[in-house]
């Protein structure tokens, strides 16, 4: 038989390693989410820095296009001239390298100005069936006019109901292009590739296309994708043999998306923003609207044509 005093001592001893085992997971668990904690306020942190940085390289780009010539210090010509070309520009600023890119607004596929026509020749060049792309060009102009009449193979507020949406055609000017992704017929893998080459951002302005991309030129054109590409490669040489770029030329405007990206290691930062050139304001530029965290190639930031 076991004395009380052992007895008692057992007890206490079992009770001391339930004490320790508790006090480690609580130091465990204390230890964890001090560095949740943490990694959550380095992620603040970073992506604050990083949307400053956005801002000074929209300024920084928005001087390239309002001045005619970029000039150094001297008051002599230093860098090519910028062109809305979507040619990545490396800047360091502030310890942290940048890609800026910047493309002509007016370059791009406006959905509440052009036809159905265009709107289907880009869809075919952008790989989607004829059929396929036919129907959902006429359903793109439906969703816009302001009338509940169905063009040929489009579709208005019956077809969406007979497709089981809960809402119809808007009837209404697109008000981003995101809301190509409610009319009828898109699907996700058409809408990645129809975005990069449309925008409601040109106020009406005709489609420019000295910096349009291969898609809306081949479109536009009515030639093959391959030989739009071509065009686009010709009309980006240098003017001049063995110089850096063409000389000072016309840059639509005013109205130009930037996009910048920041690589740090496996992370990548990106922001775009539709900027408006005012140089006649108190302010030379204005920002239209600004988008973070978009998808993009994860190609890494070029170490040419710093700027």
């Amino acid at each position: 038989m076991m004395s009380p005093a052992r007895r008692q001592g057992g007890i206490a001893l079992v009770l001391v390693m339930w004490a320790l085992a508790l006090l480690t997971v609580m130091a465990l668990s204390l230890t964890l989410s001090q560095r949740t904690e943490s990694a959550l306020s380095d992620n603040h942190v970073a992506a604050a820095r990083f949307r400053m940085l956005a801002d000074a390289a929209i300024a920084y780009a928005a001087l390239h296009f309002v001045e005619t010539t970029p000039t150094d210090s001297e008051n002599e010509p230093s860098n090519p001239q910028w062109l809305p070309d979507g040619t990545p520009r490396l800047w360091h600023f502030a310890e942290a390298d940048l890609a800026i890119a910047i493309f002509n607004e007016s370059s791009r596929i406006d959905l509440n100005q052009t036809d159905e026509s265009l709107l289907s020749n880009l869809l075919k060049v952008l790989g989607v069936e004829d059929e396929q792309a036919t129907a959902l060009a006429a359903a793109i102009v439906d969703w816009r006019d302001e009338d509940d009449l169905v063009t040929l193979n489009g579709a208005e507020d019956a077809e969406y109901r007979a497709a089981g949406h809960a809402i119809g055609a808007k009837d209404e000017p697109f008000s981003a292009v995101e809301e190509l992704r409610q009319v009828l017929g898109m699907t996700e893998e058409i809408y990645r590739r129809l975005s990069p080459e449309v925008t409601v951002d040109t106020n009406g302005d005709a489609l420019d296309e000295d910096f349009a991309s291969p898609a809306v030129l081949a479109a536009s054109q009515g030639i093959s994708l391959e030989e739009a590409g071509e065009r686009v490669a010709e009309r980006n040489e240098p003017v001049v043999p063995g110089a850096e770029s063409a000389g000072t030329r016309n840059r639509g405007g005013p109205f130009y998306r930037v996009r910048v990206t920041q690589q740090q290691g496996e992370a990548v930062n990106r922001m775009e923003a539709l900027i408006e050139l005012t140089p006649a304001e108190d302010s030379p530029y204005r920002v239209r609207w600004r988008r973070f965290g978009l998808r993009a190639d994860e190609t890494p930031i070029p170490r040419q044509n710093q700027g």
